[in-house]
């Protein structure tokens, strides 16, 4: 793999991650966050991309023809994927070890809006032994008799 191949999935995974603490951010997903400033949070999450993109066509050249050794579109898009599948795994992941003492009083809802106040493990868990118990119920307006 060529370094114009590493470079961009690194940009596209820091870049995903100011994403995801924006969005999480102003979504008032806590659980999410790295930081418990929303200022600074939000900050971050303008920082990171900025400074990926500028880090990525700043240090050589990247305007190659996929013909002379560039990215061809399947690698970009691949590559893309990758690097944001990373970044949610490392953002859920971090996030889940650095919020798991500080948010200890989850609200009693499901789904995403869970992550308002627990961390990400934490609310799958809770979502799993959920659906577990009562998947009959949840399930039966799909279904007629």
């Amino acid at each position: 793999m060529n370094t114009n191949a590493i470079d961009y999935y690194i940009a596209v995974t820091v870049s995903a991650i100011g994403v995801l603490q924006l969005a999480a951010s102003f979504g008032g997903l806590r659980g999410l966050l790295f930081l418990t400033s929303p200022l600074a949070t939000r900050l971050i999450g303008l920082l990171l991309p900025l400074a990926s993109i500028v880090w990525f066509f700043a240090t050589g050249t990247r305007n190659i023809s996929d013909h002379l050794g560039g990215l061809d579109s399947n690698q970009v898009a691949l590559l893309f994927f990758l690097g944001n599948l990373t970044a949610w795994v490392l953002t859920v992941t971090v996030t889940s070890i650095v919020n798991s003492g500080r948010l200890t009083d989850p609200q009693q809802v499901a789904g995403l809006s869970r992550l308002g106040s627990d961390t990400f493990y934490r609310a799958l868990r809770h979502s799993v032994r959920r659906w577990t118990r009562e998947w009959r119920t949840l399930m039966k307006p799909y279904f007629s008799e």
